[in-house]
Parts: C-alpha cells; structure tokens; sequence
C-alpha cells in the first residue's frame, strides 16, 4: 500500500510511503526510476530482475521502475520512502542524516525532507518538508534532492 506525500505537477516525480507488511511484487514503473529508502523496519529483502538485493535501513536503493521486483520481509514489516522519477526530466538522491537538538536544515527549493524520527525538541515523525524551507531540532531526516535534467 502506497500513500503519496508529494508529486510534481507535470508528472515527473512522485514521493510516496510504502507499508510493505508481507512478501510479494512491488509495482512497476514503466520508464520510471524508483529510489528506495527503508524509514522504519528491520530489512527488505529484493529479487530485482532474478537478482538478490538486501535494503538495509536509511541505505537508498536504486533500481529501473521496468524491473521485475519482488518484495520480502524476513524480519517484519517495512515502512520505505518511495521516489519515482521521470529519468529523461529528474535525477533523484536521498540522504538520511541525523540533526542535533540545536541544527537546522535549509531545505532547498528542489528538495523536501521527511522526519523518520522526530524527537521532543524537534519536528514530529512523518512530517515531510517542502523547501523552500527548513527542518529545526533533533531529529533524523531523509533529504530527498530532485534535480531537473538540463
């Protein structure tokens, strides 16, 4: 089940929130590209086009949205951050980083950032921010930077 938090208006990019609770196939993207990002859970296990790939937590993997991929959760259910990019338009990156009570984080007009843990002095868990702006006190984040193609 995937629940969208942000998406461009021309369609060239999609941030969304996976609960992956049990094995089976992820959706395709037809010329897409898809980064994922593991935010709450142990591990995801892939086979991405026959091959095996281990998702560890705040580690973003990436992989074509026209791959033939199959989710499991060896260890439990899996909550991942979910960017889906048109390739010919957008190059996406994500990183998690870890703020200290007194940081702040400018976020950038062409970034957004979502709380993977928030903490008493700091922003609340599941937040995403839209830049231009920025995300104050201690919490971890996943910094998604989405660069338009020239």
């Amino acid at each position: 089940m995937t629940r969208e938090l942000a998406s461009a208006d021309d369609g060239s990019w999609r941030i969304g929130l996976v609960e992956v609770d049990r094995d089976g196939p992820l959706s395709a993207y037809a010329g897409r590209r898809r980064l994922l990002t593991v935010v709450e859970g142990t591990v995801l296990d892939l086979e991405v086009d026959g091959e095996a790939q281990v998702v560890e937590p705040h580690r973003p993997f990436a992989l074509s949205g026209d791959a033939h991929a199959v989710a499991s959760v060896p260890e439990g259910p899996v909550r991942v951050l979910d960017v889906v990019v048109d390739p010919l338009l957008v190059r996406a990156f994500v990183t998690v980083l870890e703020l200290g009570r007194s940081s702040t984080l400018p976020v950038a007009a062409d970034q957004a950032a979502y709380v993977v843990s928030g903490h008493r002095d700091g922003p609340a868990a599941g937040t995403l921010v839209r830049g231009p702006g920025a995300v104050a006190g201690r919490c971890t984040v996943a910094v998604v930077t989405l660069e338009r193609v020239s």
